[in-house]
């Protein structure tokens, strides 16, 4: 199978190469009609002629493919991968299987998300609706040189609109089923010859679609609206661009689903709830509740100084995160029984959360040539200044009632038998840098051009955090210890990228390139955090390879990029699972894997055999594995362990404790080699078959897109009942569109097929002990899972 696939692969590379090297040479490589125009290397250049790995859309294909917020992207780029969490802060995206899944605020993204020139601090922010966007990129692989050492995966490079010199504007509404609203809309236009100005706006609102039997509500839904403005203005060679974006969003998301639970005493709490892998209703007494909010105010000068361009860009963002989950998931808001005393079985756990305001303001400057040519360059200075004030407060509460005490399951717990234990923290975090950097390509001879870049940084972090020594909850004790410190640390570091890249013509480009990457040092901030022995992360390092050819047939027929890579990481940062579930005790830290490899092809291919109709396809062939020491467990494996003596080896893949210096035995561990990253599909396949055609003065489209992947592990502890097998989805739309403005409308149809999956799984609630039924399995199941219809209204003038 793999061997026919190879060369399937290997066919499609030769007959677009060959078919672009009789196409007539031209060493011009200025933009022409129908050509993508991309900035993926901070200068404005076709994707034809960018020697690495990108995926670009524009507005109108996201339209079509009703792709209205960021976490939807993996459907358009061949190794993209979305894992949802119980909030933004812990959900996260994969590229090439290097993401960063943490629940902590300490560490940066190893996907790095630019919107308009300016880094997102932190992964949450990049989870954002596409209001009025130009277009899309998404580069994959290490892109330390140009984007930062929070971009050791990749980065997403989004690009909204600019003020127009004419009055324009456009307004869309959607409706889809199980109660999905989608409203935005633009208006730009001059202000004065030299002035210009747009503004736009949205609002979103999901009923959600998984039913609360307590609340007699649906929940996993959510309210969001935002305003975006650009004010643009020439003063001679000078162009300034001053830009403000505002979004807030209140969420009843995400609560799991029980699909599948073993445990009888957690089968009565979840009645009238049938747990089961059809399953899409819960029974809680409280939603899972966040709230955020973000501001970014941003200035982008370019200066034309004739042979080279200058330019800034300043930024100030704001943001703000608030987040509660009701971690036992049953319908109660007083202690109950739940079958007994044995550790972890909790009688009430309701209260696990907090927020951070984060504050960032960054500065970039850039210097490059005007026009390509022999050589060419990029060069510039970058400073970043970030403060994040997070809090947190968590209330286990259990029944000390005795078994023989009568008391039926789920009865309150009587108040003498109530035992409460809460405790709160709240930690700062300063982290600054600044860096230079620079990128050339030079034409060697002929065709050939040699690439190089440099990235020298300095980075500076701290922490300071405590535990409030009093309980937060009156007559509760503390359940966490309580510490007070501060730590801090600096690294400097310096990484680069090489290649030689050749044009055989205008349509056609081959490329070889060597990235060295880097993601920076982070420290603890959460609410279990010994903020007097805080430990340093060290940073994640990353020696990548690739090599691709992209080529495009003279009459455009025929488009492909082909990519084969291999990227060896050290130190990769990870969260661990370390809790030890015999005492009750669940503890995730921020840890350096050992080593981990990811290698694969892709390709991306485009056919325009007849007028008016395209077949977009995509193939990506991900091998992505890692090694991590002290790793927790499968909880369905702690019962069966090997015991290590102190200072013996411990065994690699397999269940153990092992005894300290004082005789202490530890929690359930493993050493994982060759483990599987979380979320990373080996195979995945895209086919988006699209046929227009002129209807008097609109255009009719028919536009169906097919995607299949192979199955993924969600645990990094390699959990083999936490899989997603592979699956295959078909999206559909129907529309008519203007050829230039006017009135547009499309029906949709998501999952058409009705196939149920998976995007993140999980062992069951806590409120019951975990260590007897351990096969209690709990899942986030996205909307499209499942099938549903929409309908989208447009106009432009």
């Amino acid at each position: 199978m793999k061997s026919i696939r190879t060369a399937l692969l290997l066919g499609l590379a030769t007959t677009a190469l060959t078919q672009a090297a009789h196409a007539q040479q031209s060493p011009a490589t200025e933009a022409a009609p129908g050509d993508i125009v991309v900035t993926a290397q901070k200068r404005a250049e076709r994707l034809q002629d960018v020697p690495l790995a990108v995926t670009a859309l524009s507005a109108q294909a996201l339209a079509t493919r009703n792709i209205t917020d960021t976490t939807s992207l993996g459907q358009i780029s061949p190794s993209l991968t979305y894992t949802q969490g119980t909030n933004p802060n812990n959900s996260n995206f994969r590229i090439r299987g290097i993401g960063t899944a943490v629940f902590g605020v300490g560490n940066e993204s190893s996907v790095s998300v630019v919107m308009d020139g300016v880094v997102m601090a932190r992964a949450a922010q990049g989870f954002s609706d596409l209001a009025d966007i130009e277009r899309i990129e998404v580069l994959r692989g290490p892109q330390g040189t140009l984007f930062g050492k929070n971009a050791t995966g990749g980065a997403i490079n989004v690009v909204t609109a600019r003020p127009t010199s004419e009055l324009s504007g456009k307004v869309n509404a959607t409706i889809a089923e199980k109660g999905e609203y989608h409203l935005n809309g633009t208006v730009s236009g001059p202000l004065s010859e030299h002035v210009r100005l747009r503004l736009s706006g949205y609002y979103n609102k999901d009923d959600g679609y998984i039913y609360n039997v307590a609340r007699k509500a649906k929940t996993n839904g959510g309210e969001g609206y935002g305003l975006r403005g650009k004010l643009e203005v020439d003063i001679g060679r000078l162009n300034l661009l001053a830009g403000f974006n505002y979004g807030h969003n209140q969420s009843q998301c995400c609560q799991t689903v029980a699909i599948r639970t073993d445990n009888a005493n957690l089968a009565l709490l979840q009645a009238p709830v049938i747990a089961g892998p059809s399953n899409t209703q819960v029974n809680s007494n409280l939603d899972t509740v966040t709230l955020t909010t973000q501001q970014t105010y941003s200035l982008e000068a370019k200066l034309d100084l004739g042979a080279v361009s200058l330019t800034s860009v300043s930024a100030y963002q704001k943001y703000k995160f608030y987040n509660n989950q009701d971690v036992d998931a049953v319908n109660t808001d007083v202690p109950i029984y739940s079958g007994g005393t044995a550790a972890p079985a909790y009688a009430q756990f309701d209260v696990n959360g907090g927020g951070y305001q984060l504050d960032n303001f960054s500065q970039e400057l850039r210097l490059s040539n005007a026009k390509k040519g022999r050589l060419n360059y990029v060069g510039g200075l970058y400073f970043s200044d970030l403060t994040i004030d997070r809090d947190f407060t968590r209330r286990i509460v259990t029944c000390s009632a005795p078994a023989s005490s009568g008391l039926p399951i789920g009865a309150p717990c009587p108040a003498a038998n109530v035992v409460g234990s809460s405790g709160a923290s709240l930690a700062h975090l300063r982290s600054y840098q600044y860096a230079g950097f620079g990128q050339v390509d030079y034409n060697l001879v002929g065709g050939l051009k040699a690439i190089g870049g440099m990235r020298w940084q300095h980075e500076y972090i701290s922490v300071y955090g405590f535990q409030y020594p009093n309980a937060p909850f009156a007559g509760d004790s503390l359940n966490v210890p309580v510490t007070r410190g501060f730590t801090a640390a600096s690294d400097e570091v310096l990484t680069g990228k090489a290649g030689l890249q050749y044009e055989f013509n205008r349509n056609a480009q081959a490329y070889a390139t060597y990235t060295r990457g880097y993601k920076g040092q982070s420290l603890g901030t959460e609410y279990n955090q010994t903020f007097n022995n805080n430990a340093v992360v060290r940073p994640e390092t990353v020696n990548a390879f690739e090599v691709g050819f992209k080529g495009t047939t003279i009459d455009r027929k025929l488009s492909i990029a082909v990519s084969a890579f291999i990227a060896k990481y050290k130190d990769l940062q990870v969260q661990a699972n370390k809790s030890d579930q015999s005492t009750g005790n669940f503890l995730f830290t921020v840890t350096n894997a050992g080593a981990a490899t990811t290698k694969g092809v892709e390709i991306e291919l485009t056919l325009r055999p007849v007028d008016g109709l395209s077949i977009n396809s995509s193939l990506a062939y991900t091998h992505a594995r890692f090694d991590a020491d002290g790793l927790a467990c499968p909880l369905q494996n702690q019962a069966s362990f090997a015991t290590i003596a102190y200072g013996a080896t411990p065994p690699t893949n397999a269940c153990y404790k092992q005894y300290s210096v004082n005789n202490v035995l530890s929690g359930a561990n493993q050493n994982v080699r060759g483990g599987i990253l979380p979320n990373t599909p080996e195979w995945r396949f895209t086919i988006n078959p699209r046929y227009e055609r002129n209807v008097g003065s609109m255009i009719a489209y028919v536009d169906l897109a097919m995607a299949y992947q192979s199955s993924v592990l969600f645990a990094l502890e390699q959990d083999p009942l936490l899989v997603q097998r592979a699956y295959t989805t078909f999206d559909l739309s129907l529309g008519l569109r203007p050829a230039d403005k006017g009135l547009s409308v499309s029906i949709f149809a998501k999952n058409l097929t009705d196939q149920r999956f998976y995007s993140a799984m999980g062992h069951g609630s806590e409120l019951t002990s975990q260590s007897l039924t351990p096969n209690n399995l709990t899942a986030f199941v996205p909307k499209a899972a499942s099938r549903y219809f929409g309908l989208s209204v447009g106009y432009s003038f």
